[in-house]
């Protein structure tokens, strides 16, 4: 179980991150503690010097050098030079001062001169600085020669508890790295769990994501505010709306398969009953048996035609029926059929009239397109109440023909405009029956224009009307 935890990207993440921040704080801090060592001891090293200084410089203006040494003594004692030596040697080996509790042995077993530290003293007569070991114990050793070469001034300082103190680093250095690095490894951890916050998110949203389904805890996902939050918030509004556009996509499958079942139950039940009617009754009259087989055969061409505009909808809504386009003149077509329908009264007691100018050639389906008018007349003649009809050229923009095909009726209440090009969609189903409608007439007609590649919107008319405008490709 813990190994699992353990892998999760949180960790991963975590951990080398963690990693480098304490790798660089312990680099920093090494550099940090090796300068400020190398300072502190350079700091004694030129205290000694100086000391070294004070002396032979004393030995020039003829000062005695056991004053000089003792008043140097005096001013570094509860100091960190407080186990300070120093002693003075002419170029014989003979002692001049010194402090006498800690004198530096200058001379070996053979009355000569120590090496080690006859090669402290530059010959240039500078103060030097060097280590050496004397019975066990380290020493920091300044030198220096006079200018005439007969006297030498020794400081030694022996790594005591004192100097020890003075070269180490305040604890409080290690508390502050240790605080800064827990508080940096606090940091860190929410840092990175806030980054693979949205990652684990994303991870149930993508769980969830093939079920077609989000939890009902999906409202109170969160989210960082930055660009990986702002990725995610979409991610998750985009597939809201596709389960939203999927469910309105089923619901609306569901309505049209049971509005067809409907439609079509109609007239054949209508059909069945005449049928039925007649083969069971041998002494029906012949007139009345003609009469119901005539109403038999109206509702059978009722429902070969509900059928055909059903299959004829559909192929054009899925795109399963090629559309072949061709260049038409439509101030002719509008002419044919103002002659259609004054010679077939379609549009019953209404006037049907067009302003098409001549040039206004449209790329096509010749048949479509007529279609889709002579559905507008009928929907116009059987719905407005109006007394007009008026098809007409409205402009020419990006490379389309616009029109407007309107009524001079009553229009439809506001909330039915944005519903008239759904499938079955009748604004009064009583009137409409009493008409013959079936609710496939303007879902035909926006079918038809949008496949020959236009577009269609409905408006109710100032003044009174219905009003469509729809556009078509110029030829």
């Amino acid at each position: 179980m813990s190994g699992n935890y353990f892998s999760r990207l949180h960790w991963k993440l975590f951990f080398p991150l963690i990693g480098l921040l304490w790798l660089i704080i312990g680099i920093t801090i090494t550099y940090f503690v090796t300068h400020e060592k190398q300072r502190q001891k350079e700091n004694l090293e030129n205290r000694l010097m100086n000391v070294n200084t004070t002396v032979i410089d004393a030995y020039d203006r003829n000062v005695n050098l056991k004053e000089t040494v003792d008043f140097i003594r005096l001013f570094t004692d509860n100091t960190t030079l407080a186990p300070l030596r120093i002693t003075v040697y002419d170029k014989n080996g003979r002692m001049l001062a010194d402090n006498a509790e800690a004198t530096i042995p200058f001379n070996n077993g053979n009355g000569n001169m120590d090496s080690d530290y006859d090669a402290m003293s530059a010959p240039d007569g500078r103060p030097s600085v060097s280590e050496v070991v004397q019975d066990g114990r380290k020493i920091m050793v300044s030198s220096m020669k006079s200018a005439d070469g007969n006297v030498y001034s020794f400081a030694a300082l022996p790594y005591a508890e004192e100097v020890t103190d003075f070269l180490s680093i305040d604890p409080m250095v290690w508390i502050v790295v240790l605080v800064l690095g827990m508080v940096i490894t606090v940091i860190a951890f929410f840092g990175v769990r806030a980054v693979c916050r949205n990652v684990y998110t994303l991870r149930d949203f993508a769980r969830t994501a093939s079920s077609d389904t989000l939890p009902d805890n999906a409202d109170r996902w969160r989210f960082s505010n930055d660009e990986l939050g702002d990725v995610s918030r979409d991610l998750l509004a985009l597939y809201r709306d596709k389960i939203h556009a999927e469910r309105e996509k089923i619901y609306h499958e569901q309505q049209i398969a049971m509005n067809v079942r409907h439609e079509l139950n109609t007239p054949v039940g209508i059909i069945k009953g005449y049928l039925d009617t007649v083969l069971n009754d041998d002494s029906m009259p012949e007139t009345m048996k003609m009469t119901f087989l005539r109403r038999a055969q109206q509702n059978a061409d009722r429902l070969a035609s509900l059928i055909k505009d059903v299959s004829m909808v559909m192929n054009l809504q899925d795109g399963g029926e090629s559309i072949d386009v061709e260049p038409v003149d439509f101030q002719l077509l509008a002419g044919r059929i103002a002659d259609d329908i004054v010679q077939g009264h379609i549009s019953d007691n209404m006037k049907f009239v067009y302003d098409i100018p001549a040039d206004c050639r449209v790329m096509v389906h010749e048949s479509l397109l007529i279609n889709a008018l002579l559905n507008l007349v009928y929907n116009a003649a059987r719905y407005s109440g109006g007394s007009k009809i008026e098809l007409k050229w409205l402009r020419r923009s990006g490379g389309m023909h616009w029109f407007s095909f309107a009524d001079n009726g009553s229009g439809v209440a506001p909330e039915h405009l944005e519903r008239l090009f759904d499938l079955f969609y009748r604004v009064d189903n009583g009137r409409a029956r009493r008409f013959g409608g079936s609710g496939l007439g303007l879902p035909l007609v926006q079918r038809i224009i949008v496949a020959m590649g236009g577009t269609i919107d409905v408006d109710n008319k100032e003044g009174g009307g219905l009003r469509f405008t729809f556009s078509l490709p110029t030829a």
